[in-house]
């Protein structure tokens, strides 16, 4: 066998049943590892994907539909990352959209897009000609039943509550198993093994020890680094220390295995927030209906401090700016969360006294929203979706703080998805989709960019593989 070079990243073993928990900075317990009796095993594959959620998920069914045996890679114990904590597929020209009567087109996506400051203008027309029909794949091929569309945002509840991202990690991850693609959950990755400058696999670890997968290509698609408080103090210190709705697995293990091994990485100090995230008894919760169902936030002194309607990042700004401390107000049309959530009240009044609001201010907040509401005109923050009127009783009341949704930087790819060093050069062998990456969109529709990225990250390597 040659001589390998292996290069160690820095990789965060997610506390798992009976294992203690991961130290903050990112650094495999070494304490922990397996005993010098353990051999080290190796195994051979075409391709090995690290992280089983929507981007891991969607490239290793296409590589193997494209004839190649993958080994899928999960840290955690389960499948499905941050996707399947979302709400909606994001995409245009669908089949589905023309159905309900919803005209979103490609350009209208492009737009969309191009509003955020910093999107790259090449990477948000691939993802705007790819995302309609990696839907209509998702939807025919899974069989999910679409349920309501609006504008970009696709939506699919099933009789259990499930919502489209989460139908598509169970069902994928089930047609995955059926085609014979190679889950390894509690399998993390440790680092990228690299020969001549050239991704010849990966190392990982599992509960028989340390396992070598030699392959031909290596995707990373293990997510961002929301869940890292150290990578946070490093790149965004005024968000270290808060809270994230993402899992506790969402650690940037990608990212260094990929800058241990030279590695570019870029807009690692953008953040995507949310303005709307509840404590349910320790568990950070997205409340985010709160808003775009009808309601209005309102500071500790019952005034609104921003066009709820904004995008994420916008009014999470605003509301840190007011003490990292809000009231989501709805009325009975435009509850959108758990009623347990909820404070509920017959008025306003009684509302505000029940969460120690000014019941005076409160009072005139909302009747200055209603007359907004009635002119069609936010006199104050330009809203203009304004769905409520808010003047059904009950009324509710949701506390929400802001926190890190997600993160927007991450390891440099082209547009064939190939990983970049810092020369700007692709390294060969190792391509990239999803969180992990920084795919130029800052932010927008990251669920659906994974899935879409995915597979075309897959289409990249098979390409690849077929010149060799």
């Amino acid at each position: 066998m040659k001589n390998l070079k292996k290069v160690m990243g820095m990789a965060l073993i997610l506390a798992l049943s009976a294992c203690t928990a991961a130290p903050k900075n990112g650094l495999p317990d070494t304490s922990k590892t397996s005993s010098p009796q353990t051999e080290v095993r190796e195994e051979t594959t075409d391709v090995v994907v690290i992280g089983a959620g929507g981007a891991g998920l969607t490239a290793a069914y296409f590589v193997k539909q494209g004839g190649k045996d993958v080994v899928l890679l999960e840290k955690r114990a389960m499948t499905g990352g941050n996707t399947a904590l979302a709400g909606f597929f994001a995409a245009n020209s669908t089949k589905m959209q023309e159905a309900m009567g919803d005209t979103y087109t490609q350009q209208d996506q492009i737009d969309f897009l191009m509003e955020t400051e910093g999107t790259d203008p090449d990477f948000a027309r691939l993802f705007a000609e790819n995302s309609g029909p990696t839907a209509e794949w998702a939807v025919d091929t899974l069989g999910i039943e679409v349920t309501r569309v609006n504008g970009r945002e696709i939506y699919a509840v099933d009789e259990k509550g499930t919502k489209f991202p989460a139908q598509f990690v169970s069902k994928l991850t089930a047609l995955n198993q059926q085609i014979g693609v190679d889950l390894r959950t509690e399998c993390p990755a440790v680092s990228l093994i690299i020969e001549d400058g050239k991704i010849t696999g990966v190392e990982a670890e599992d509960a028989q020890g340390k396992v070598l997968f030699h392959a031909q290509a290596v995707i990373l698609a293990s997510g961002g680094f929301a869940a890292n408080q150290e990578m946070l103090q490093e790149y965004v210190p005024e968000w270290a220390g808060g809270t994230t709705s993402n899992t506790a697995a969402t650690t940037g293990d990608g990212i260094r295995m990929a800058q241990a091994i030279g590695a570019a990485v870029s807009n690692m100090d953008q953040l995507t927030l949310n303005p709307t995230f509840y404590d349910d008894q320790g568990t950070t919760m997205s409340v985010s209906g709160v808003r775009y169902e009808g309601g209005i936030l309102v500071d500790p002194t019952g005034k609104r401090f921003a066009n709820e309607m904004a995008n994420y990042t916008e009014v999470s700004e605003a509301e840190k700016a007011i003490g990292s401390h809000a009231f989501a107000i709805m009325d009975a049309t435009s509850l959108a969360c758990n009623p347990k959530y909820a404070v509920e009240a017959e008025s306003i009044e009684e509302l505000a006294e029940k969460i120690g609001v000014d019941p005076a201010t409160l009072t005139q907040t909302v009747t200055n929203y209603q007359r907004y509401y009635d002119n069609q005109k936010d006199e104050e923050f330009g809203r203009t979706d304004m769905r409520s009127r808010i003047d059904t009783a009950p009324f509710y009341a949701v506390p929400v703080f802001p926190g890190v949704h997600h993160t927007r930087g991450g390891v440099s790819i082209d547009l064939r998805s190939q990983v970049l060093n810092t020369e700007g050069n692709p390294i060969p062998g190792l391509y990239g989709a999803g969180e992990v990456t920084d795919n130029k969109l800052m932010g927008n529709d990251p669920v659906a960019a994974g899935i879409t990225f995915g597979r075309l990250c897959a289409q990249s390597v098979l390409e690849d593989l077929q010149q060799k």
